[in-house]
């Protein structure tokens, strides 16, 4: 679902709540407590014009369906009028005549961002999708979100299939949907409902990318790797001109404020809604444990010849994120040069499939790192109190140099406590880890000897600040070559891993490479150099 700037990773599973009741006209229906229709019949929803063709694909089985959702979509689109669009033509269409105010034209107030994997690569047209906003009325640009696929440069007849996000900000959720231009509207949920992870037959099929919840752009960090924003790409203008549904263009640049922006709001009711949920300090700190989605970065500031060699915006450093969560060293990057990198790529077989020629994309050395919807919910838990910092660099320094992807640290998420209300402080989850670890008795060296050590060290702020400057230190006294080769190795899984996850469709979004890596490989923090094991730091 949306798949042209979400990401998949492991899946929290939590109970799912639908969100608010309306009425037909819009507005609230008082027969829903607490303004949620979850446990209502369908003899108390308010009916609507897609009773029938709209098919509750969220698990809950509901008959009337839209009646119970009060985003901008559902009330404008799906509960508006007597009739019910079933393609992205007769949604537009419809939104034209419900969505009038600010937007006297029919094309005000849409925008478009075209996103394509081979097509800035090759410097020529080819196929894309396209995240489509309309923003009339003074609705924020997430309110609705369409996503279109399959598209070619220049085509005036644009698919009948449409993705749609609608935010509800009354119950603080994404609500998504699908026309499937072949008479019927699928309900997959909300963002509350993406966090049970997908069912059988289609159930919550939008999970299998949207593992937490919210929007997530893959690429979202500047330059906006196959996104419009320091680079055009060949085909979009004509693409946009040619059809009146797709507005104007904007760029991915625009977006991931908009994303930024969209996950934040989420956040807040997903804290709440999760922490009165079951388990609720396991899922609270999923995201700090094991990093529940991810987005893709780069070493570049601009473009660079896909072919390789010199010219344009050539690496010189290895950005700090790559090897190291931003928590625990900010900007900054460990020196190397562009020839080491370069002959590296190379001698690894490095290539983007579907672009002739192509041994990199136009932004030098892409890699993954730990997502902005991830460390924005970790800040949230800092703001509530129920972690603090001192806790959060405690867990983030095991296994520090695998800031994505560590099954040990994830593994220890097991040994939190099991807290509810007011016992949700960082105290007492610091007391019951450390508890919890105690009674187990991990071996001396491993990832639990290591956390209950740093959980111990109260105040140890200055001391996980040099155990990163030592691997740091130590990587810079590799050289370029040498660290050259072993990051690109660390790359190289991490985006092998990366490809087994449903999001990552599209073979040319990263590189590839006839590297094979130990799947248990990292980084020692003690040598920078390539090990199969856990080292305490």
């Amino acid at each position: 679902m949306l798949k042209n700037f979400v990401l998949a990773a492991s899946l929290i599973a939590l109970p799912a709540s639908l969100i608010g009741c309306a009425t037909p006209d819009g507005g609230d229906d008082d027969t829903c407590a607490d303004g949620r229709c979850d446990d209502v019949p369908d003899s108390e929803v308010p009916p609507s014009p897609c009773d029938g063709i709209m098919v509750d694909d969220s698990g809950r089985g509901n008959k009337k369906v839209a009646g119970r959702l009060n985003d901008p979509v559902a009330k404008l689109v799906f509960r508006a009028g007597d009739n019910c669009p079933t393609s992205f033509q007769d949604v537009m269409a419809k939104l034209r005549e419900t969505d009038k105010e600010g937007c006297p034209n029919e094309s005000d107030g849409i925008q478009t961002r075209v996103v394509s994997e081979t097509a800035q690569a090759s410097g020529t047209p080819t196929s894309y999708r396209a995240v489509v906003t309309r923003t009339c009325g003074g609705r924020a640009t997430d309110g609705i979100i369409f996503s279109l696929f399959g598209l070619r440069a220049g085509q005036t007849t644009l698919p009948a299939s449409v993705e749609i996000m609608g935010f509800d900000d009354t119950a603080g959720v994404f609500n998504y949907y699908e026309t499937d231009g072949q008479g019927k509207v699928h309900f997959f949920g909300s963002s509350k409902d993406m966090l049970d992870g997908p069912g059988q037959a289609g159930v919550r099929r939008c999970a299998v990318c949207h593992t937490g919840g919210g929007l997530v752009m893959k690429e979202l960090d500047t330059p906006w790797l196959h996104w419009e924003g320091h680079e055009n790409t060949a085909g979009a203008a004509e693409l946009v001109t040619a059809n009146k549904d797709l507005g104007r263009k904007n760029t991915g640049a625009e977006f991931e404020g908009v994303v930024k922006q969209g996950n934040t709001k989420w956040n807040k009711a997903r804290l709440d809604f999760v922490k009165s949920g079951p388990k609720a300090v396991e899922n609270l700190l999923k995201p700090l444990f094991c990093s529940v989605e991810f987005n893709l970065d780069n070493g570049a500031d601009f473009a660079s010849p896909v072919a390789g060699g010199p010219g344009g915006s050539q690496i010189s450093g290895l950005p700090f994120d790559s090897l190291l969560d931003p928590n625990l060293k900010g900007f900054g990057s460990l020196p190397i040069t562009f020839a080491d990198y370069d002959a590296q790529i190379k001698a690894n077989g490095q290539n983007v499939e579907g672009v002739t020629g192509a041994i990199d994309t136009i932004f030098d050395y892409v890699y993954l790192e730990r997502s902005h919807t991830d460390t924005n919910f970790v800040q949230q838990l800092k703001t509530a109190g129920i972690i603090d910092d001192d806790l959060m660099k405690d867990v983030l320094m095991v296994d520090f140099t695998r800031p994505v992807f560590s099954s040990d640290r994830c593994s220890l998420l097991s040994f939190v406590p099991d807290l509810a209300g007011a016992d949700l402080t960082a105290g007492k989850i610091r007391d019951g880890l450390i508890a919890n670890l105690e009674a187990e008795g991990p071996a001396e060296g491993s990832a639990g000897a290591v956390l209950l050590a740093n959980l111990k060290a109260t105040g140890d702020d200055a001391a996980h600040t040099a155990k990163v400057d030592t691997f740091t230190n130590a990587c810079k006294a590799l050289g370029s070559k040498p660290l050259v080769e072993n990051a690109l190795k660390i790359t190289s899984l991490n985006r092998q891993t990366a490809r087994s996850m449903q999001v990552f469709e599209f073979a040319a979004t990263m590189p590839s490479d006839d590297l094979s890596v130990d799947a248990a490989s990292r980084l020692d923090p003690k040598t920078c150099q390539i090990t199969n094991r856990f080292v305490a730091p």
